[in-house]
């Protein structure tokens, strides 16, 4: 056997430091992958945040008798449904709100917010993110028989 060859079978038998070259090989895509979990995780906590204050926004403005009050309603409680999601959405930039009819006997509340921002979304680079652009809107109607 020539030496060359008997170095490469020898090479070949050895099992010391495969467990490192394992490791080398497959640590990137699994701390990839679960930083994926995460700032998706986030996004979509951010996006129930925002469909959440919508719909509440709504609810809230059917107690209204006028405009100005329904309007002053869906914005107090859309505002609140947001604070309580904290640190998820935070409030730079602050959310938009924003609640008007859109014609007779109908309400519509919008709750807009950007969170490319968001720390979290600032190191998630080397994924694909999601649009930063949530947008939730619901229509209600004014009731009545």
């Amino acid at each position: 056997m020539r030496p060359a060859q008997k170095g490469w079978h020898a090479l070949q038998r050895c099992n010391r430091g495969i467990a490192a070259l394992e490791f080398a090989v497959l640590a990137p895509a699994l701390l990839m992958l679960g930083f994926a979990v995460i700032v998706y995780s986030i996004y979509f906590a951010a996006m129930m945040g925002v469909r959440q204050a919508a719909s509440e926004g709504a609810r809230a403005a059917m107690a209204g008798l006028n405009t100005v009050e329904r309007v002053d309603l869906a914005q107090t409680r859309a505002t609140s449904v947001l604070d309580r999601y904290g640190s998820i959405i935070g409030s730079n930039p602050a959310p938009e709100i924003t609640a008007a009819p859109i014609s007779t006997g109908v309400f519509e509340v919008r709750v807009r917010y950007n969170i490319a921002a968001h720390p979290i979304m600032q190191v998630g680079f080397f994924i694909p993110l999601p649009d930063p652009q949530l947008e939730a809107a619901v229509v209600v109607t004014n009731g009545s028989y």
